[in-house]
């Protein structure tokens, strides 16, 4: 089976795991610091904060910022729900913004409309945007910094699918006052699980820290809690690996453009298949064409499937979950989660598998007459 995504492990990783055990110290120590001063120097960042989870990042920053109940956060639908989750959670009320076709990413018309339409409704006051790097590729981060401006919003880049992605040559996750990553087994480096926060503001950076190890404050060797933190600390096993997966990223990064690059020309053909918008700063932590609407994607999905290859749905419409409705209908975001294939690509592939996937979606999709749904009506 050409599986979906695999981590790119070897002995190194393992090694630095029994480097850490033999040490006896395993929660947030020398290696988590060691990797957090890695992140900040790589992103351009002042202050770097590990925590266990993209989401517990994403978390973290709310807290940090005081955002909670009667505060409007803007979240594009088309990604993970986790930015719409803590939303929920911190009293927080989560608009949702769709997303533009090609890149996948909010669209910043959209977001200026949805923020005018809360201001008429009164309900709850725009207070922060959350423009997420689908997929690896950056947001167009100049028109929502200036939306963001003029309505005295604040921006947290969610960076959770674009470690190393850049904008204009940045680095995304200090473009706005805080960001963050996620080092789940689908991203281009992986912890297991894992995050990370990013940002120039050093108060900002001391909440953060206090919120993720139980609200601690140490001053002159005595300890108090002054804030009801949570425990989001990384592992220094996590982080251990996480240096290693550090020092391979040049070459992940490589082996995912070239074969994003294979796709690009083997797919070209297709010309019922929509492809992604080609980027020579995305990261690519997935490739997701977009089928045409007579097909069935599950179907598709199993006769793939059938040939030893492993595709997915590419991500979610947040606005669609059962909790949060009822919503407006979002058509670019829900035509992307009925219809976007996540095709393998990770740093263990090879072109060779890749052009045995491509010949395979080309088959399918150009087979008009086997299409396994037809639509009517």
């Amino acid at each position: 089976m050409i599986p979906l995504a695999r981590p790119y492990f070897d002995e190194r990783e393992a090694e630095a795991a029994r480097r850490v055990l033999a040490s006896g110290w395993v929660v947030q120590g020398p290696e988590v610091e060691a990797f957090e001063t890695e992140i900040a120097r790589s992103h351009d960042a002042s202050h770097c904060i590990a925590v266990s989870s993209g989401t517990a990042a994403l978390h973290v920053c709310y807290l940090a910022l005081g955002i909670g109940p009667g505060d409007a956060v803007f979240i594009p639908s088309f990604a993970w729900p986790s930015a719409a989750n803590i939303a929920r959670l911190t009293g927080a009320q989560p608009v949702f913004v769709d997303v533009l076709p090609g890149t996948y990413n909010i669209d910043p018309e959209d977001l200026s409309r949805r923020i005018e339409l809360c201001l008429q409704q009164g309900t709850s006051k725009p207070r922060a945007v959350v423009p997420v790097h689908e997929f690896g590729l950056a947001a167009e981060m100049d028109r929502v910094l200036s939306i963001a401006t003029r309505y005295s919003l604040e921006v947290i880049e969610d960076a959770a699918c674009a470690f190393g992605a850049r904008y204009r040559s940045k680095p995304v996750g200090t473009l706005g006052k805080i960001g963050i990553f996620s080092f789940h087994p689908r991203k281009s480096i992986t912890t297991g699980e894992g995050g990370a926060i990013v940002t120039n503001d050093p108060q900002l950076a001391a909440l953060c820290r206090r919120w993720r190890n139980h609200g601690q404050s140490v001053s002159g060797g005595r300890r108090d809690f002054v804030l009801p933190g949570l425990n989001y600390r990384m592992t220094e096993i996590q982080a251990a690996i996480g240096r290693v997966q550090l020092e391979k990223f040049p070459q992940i990064l490589q082996q995912r453009r070239v074969l994003a690059r294979e796709y690009f020309e083997l797919l070209q053909p297709a010309r019922r298949l929509r492809l992604p918008v080609d980027d020579p700063e995305h990261t690519w932590q997935t490739f997701m064409p977009t089928l045409p609407a007579e097909l069935e994607r599950d179907a598709i999905i199993e006769r793939l499937k059938a040939r030893g290859i492993e595709a997915g749905p590419g991500s979610v419409a947040g606005h669609l979950s059962r909790h949060f409705q009822p919503q407006p209908a979002l058509w670019i975001s829900e035509d992307l989660h009925h219809r976007g294939l996540a095709l393998p690509l990770h740093a263990g592939l090879s072109l060779v598998e890749v052009g045995t996937v491509a010949m395979a979606i080309r088959e399918l999709v150009e087979d008009r007459a086997q299409s396994p749904v037809q639509v009517t009506g």
